[in-house]
């Protein structure tokens, strides 16, 4: 009698634990559903470049040549378009998917944190220094090479996604290895940047740099709390 009764008891914690975790991811679910449609300026900049990828496809390499990262005429202080206009571009579909992949979900987390507005400044001033970043690589070792792409102002995301969570943290769900992830996350990005081919790491290490900065002013000076709810 004792050995049901407490087979008994254990089929109730197991099936309250069970609904527990249900309900839980339900609502986690419907948060994040919530946040994705709130977030419009990260959707229009996603679509902007889903938009100007196809017609690049179409349009052939002279689109791409007009308006990809080119140090050297940055440097002759001419094209300084460059430095936004390449972050709409990519080189093939894969390139895109990646970036607006981050974009899509944690895009989206970030600007319904910051706000629509400050998301806007954080995306471009990210994407600019990172490109900056990268006109400066080239200059100092004499490679210049055409970059195009938008992982600098991705890199910024991820940036002040480090500091979201770092002014966060003690809002944390016990048990949560965010943090962890996150630090993961950027050093395995930075690692892969060292060594893969064609990829611009002045540009990533850049935006990523000028994302925290840009995330820190925009904490301090907005005096933002984060609950990290959306996050866990």
């Amino acid at each position: 009698m004792d050995e049901e009764r407490d087979l008994y008891k254990e089929e109730q914690r197991e099936q309250y634990i069970e609904k527990k975790q249900e309900d839980y991811t339900e609502a986690f679910w419907n948060r994040q559903i919530g946040i994705l449609k709130s977030s419009y300026i990260n959707t229009i900049i996603i679509a902007l470049n889903i938009i100007i990828f196809i017609y690049g496809f179409f349009a052939g390499g002279m689109f791409v040549d007009k308006f990809d990262h080119r140090s050297e005429l940055i440097l002759a202080g001419t094209d300084y378009y460059r430095l936004v206009s390449a972050m709409f571009l990519h080189a093939d579909v894969e390139h895109l998917f990646s970036n607006m992949l981050i974009l899509f979900f944690v895009g989206a987390n970030v600007e319904y944190d910051l706000g629509h507005i400050p998301y806007t400044f954080l995306y471009f001033l990210s994407g600019i220094i990172g490109n900056l970043a990268s006109t400066y690589w080239d200059y100092r070792t004499g490679n210049f090479i055409p970059a195009i792409g938008a992982s600098g102002a991705v890199f910024g995301i991820i940036g002040a996604v480090a500091v979201i969570v770092f002014f966060g943290r003690k809002n944390l769900r016990k048990g949560s290895n965010l943090m962890v992830r996150l630090a993961l996350m950027i050093g395995l990005s930075i690692y892969s940047g060292f060594t893969a081919d064609n990829i611009d790491n002045a540009a990533h290490i850049g935006g990523l740099l000028g994302g925290v900065i840009i995330a820190l002013l925009i904490t301090i000076i907005g005096r933002k709390k984060y609950t990290m709810e959306e996050w866990l």
